[in-house]
C-alpha cells in the first residue's frame, strides 16, 4: 500500500469475527468491549470461544439480532481439542471478512484455521498477542503461525511489535483499557528549575515529547523537525527534549546534541513535560500514555496515524508520520500564538475527563481492519 492509496471507512457489511480462549487477561476484556462496540457500529459479529467465555458476555437485546455465538471446545491452554477448534473456524472462514484472535492461543488457532482454504475464500487476519516466551517451543510455534497467517499482528508490549514486525505487513502497539483517572501527576519539579537542570537558556522555547527512541519514521521526522526549525525561524530559538526510551536513545543523544536535541533522564519525564511549551504525542511512546500527556494539560501535537489519534478527539493537533513541514507549521504555529496554546491546554484536560477508552479501542479496531482491507486490495492490484 502506497502513501496515497485512500483508506476507506470499514462497511457494515463486513462480517467480523473474534476468537477468544481466556476470560481474565487485559486482551480478553478487550475482545469482549469490541464485540459490543462493533455490534453498535452495526457490523455483522460472531464470537468464537469455549462455552464458559460465551457465558461471560451480555450482549443488549437491541443488538441480539446482528450477533452470532460460535462454540469451541478450545480452552486458554493448548489442548488435545484444539484441532476440532481450527477446522470449526476453518469452516466458518468463508462467510467472514475479518478474524480477530486474541491473545496467542485464539491467534493460533485462527491461523490454523487458514489450512487448505483458498485464498479467496479467506478472511483477512489479526491478532492481537500478549507476551510470550520465544524459548518456549510451544508459544514460539504459535507465534510463527501467527505471523504466516496474519495480516496485522497488535502487541502488548514492544518485545512483540519487533518480533513480528519483520513478517507481518502491519505491527504496532496494541490499546489496552486504562483505569479511570483518579488524581493528577506529581510534578516535583518547577519550570525554571527543569530548564535549568536541562541547560536552556531563559527566552529559549521547549518543545518536549516521550516519543519512542528507537528507528521508526515519526521519530525521524521528529529529528529532522528539531534540526530545521531554528534554521527555517532564526528569529527565536526552539529546542527539542526527548524523555522516551529505546534502542537508539544512546545514539540519538551523541548525534544530535549540537543540533537542538536533548535527551533528558527518563526519571524526570513528568517534570520535563510539564515544563515545555508544546507537546509531541505519538503512536509509540514510553513512560506516558496519552491519558498522562491530557493531565498535563499542555498544547499538543499528534504525529502519526489519523486512526490512532483519535483518543485526542480535537485536542491535539495530527500530522503525518513522514511529514516533516506539516510538524514545523503546527508547532511554530502554536508558539506564536499565546491563545491556541491555552485553548489546547484547555482541552487536553477535558478531553481526559471526557475521553472513553473502551468506545475509542472499538473505533480503533474498526480503523485498523479498515487498513488491512485496503491494503489487501493494494496487494492484490501489483
Amino acid at each position: 500500500m502506497t502513501e496515497t492509496d485512500q483508506i476507506e471507512p470499514l462497511s457494515t457489511q463486513t462480517r467480523i469475527l473474534h476468537v477468544l480462549a481466556d476470560t481474565t487477561e487485559p486482551v480478553a476484556e478487550v475482545a469482549k468491549l469490541a464485540v459490543i462496540g462493533h455490534l453498535r457500529a452495526g457490523h455483522q459479529v460472531a464470537l468464537a470461544a469455549h462455552s464458559s467465555i460465551l457465558e461471560t458476555l451480555e450482549v443488549p437485546a437491541d443488538l441480539v439480532e446482528n450477533y452470532r455465538e460460535i462454540e469451541l471446545s478450545a480452552k486458554r491452554r493448548l489442548s488435545p481439542s484444539d484441532p476440532a477448534s481450527a477446522f470449526t473456524l476453518h469452516k466458518i472462514y468463508p462467510h467472514v471478512d475479518i478474524v480477530h484472535g486474541h491473545g496467542l492461543h485464539a491467534a493460533t488457532l485462527s491461523g490454523l484455521g487458514f489450512t487448505g482454504l483458498p485464498s479467496r475464500l479467506s478472511p483477512r487476519a489479526v491478532g492481537t498477542i500478549e507476551n510470550f516466551d520465544p524459548a518456549d517451543v510451544i508459544e514460539k510455534t504459535g507465534a510463527e503461525i501467527v505471523a504466516r497467517t496474519a495480516s496485522a499482528v497488535l502487541g502488548t508490549t514492544e518485545p512483540v511489535v519487533e518480533w513480528f514486525s519483520g513478517s507481518v505487513p502491519l505491527t504496532e502497539r496494541a490499546e489496552l483499557v486504562t483505569p479511570d483517572i483518579d488524581s493528577d501527576l506529581t510534578v516535583t519539579a518547577s519550570r525554571a528549575q527543569v530548564r535549568r537542570e536541562l541547560g536552556i537558556d531563559e527566552g529559549t522555547w521547549m518543545v518536549a515529547s516521550p516519543i519512542a527512541l528507537k528507528d521508526h519514521t515519526a521519530l525521524a521526522t521528529v529529528l529532522d523537525a528539531a534540526d530545521q526549525i531554528n534554521r527555517r525561524r532564526p528569529d527565536r530559538r526552539v529546542v527539542f527534549v526527548l524523555t522516551g526510551t529505546g534502542r537508539d536513545r544512546r545514539q540519538i543523544a551523541r548525534a544530535f546534541s549540537d543540533r537542538g536535541v536533548i535527551v533528558a533522564p527518563t526519571g524526570d519525564l513528568v517534570d520535563v513535560v510539564a515544563a515545555a511549551d508544546v507537546v509531541i504525542a505519538a503512536e509509540q511512546m514510553t513512560g506516558l500514555s496519552h491519558e498522562d500527556l491530557m493531565q498535563l494539560a499542555k498544547p499538543t501535537v499528534f504525529i502519526g496515524a489519523e486512526r490512532r489519534a483519535g483518543i485526542w478527539g480535537d485536542a491535539a493537533d495530527i500530522v503525518p508520520a513522514d511529514d516533516t513541514d506539516a510538524l514545523l507549521r503546527e508547532i511554530n504555529h502554536l508558539l506564536d500564538d499565546p491563545s491556541a496554546r491555552g485553548a489546547q491546554a484547555i482541552a487536553a484536560k477535558k478531553r481526559v475527563i471526557d475521553v472513553d477508552s473502551p468506545s475509542e479501542i472499538a473505533a480503533s479496531l474498526l480503523g485498523l481492519y479498515a487498513e488491512v482491507e485496503a491494503r489487501s486490495k493494494s496487494a492484490s492490484r501489483v
